[in-house]
């Protein structure tokens, strides 16, 4: 019978156990080191750590080149500008959709995997400019060049 059940049952209680001695030993920081060294071998270093096999980083990460439209929806007489981001990539080679902050319509801006066909006469008009053109509507385009502060 177990002894829990034995003091719930008879009132007497289970026999204690002998106390486990708990050691603990301090290490010198000599051996510390040596012990890191161990472990370095068996676990990969943490992030802020290069390893000593690594390409060296680049001292300024690849920027990626982003786009800006500002456009005035035209959906359900709405009338908000706003002002959308998003990146060359996906305007150039991609789909870019932008969402109205006031009504919520999606608007097309560029669709050069050829979902929306319907709306791009099968797929020969892929960017907004080339849909505005169509229509005789203006398109401004401009340049805005950005350079990153120093890192000195």
């Amino acid at each position: 019978m177990l002894p829990s059940r034995l003091f719930r049952n008879l009132g007497i209680p289970p026999p204690l156990r002998a106390p486990t001695a708990a050691q603990f030993r301090l290490r010198r920081p000599d051996t510390l080191h040596a012990a890191a060294q161990r472990l370095a071998r068996y676990s990969t270093p943490a992030v802020g750590q290069p390893s000593p096999d690594a390409q060296p980083a680049p001292t300024q990460p690849a920027i990626t080149p982003r786009l800006s439209l500002t456009f005035t929806c035209t959906a359900n007489n709405c009338g908000e500008r706003s002002t959308h981001q998003f990146s060359k990539q996906a305007y150039e080679s991609g789909i870019v959709l932008v969402q109205c902050p006031k009504c919520d319509v999606r608007h097309l801006i560029a669709d050069h995997i050829g979902w929306f066909k319907e709306s791009t006469e099968e797929g020969k008009l892929r960017t907004v400019e080339d849909l505005l053109k169509a229509r005789g509507e203006k398109v401004t385009r401009g340049n805005i060049e950005y350079t990153p502060p120093s890192s000195s």
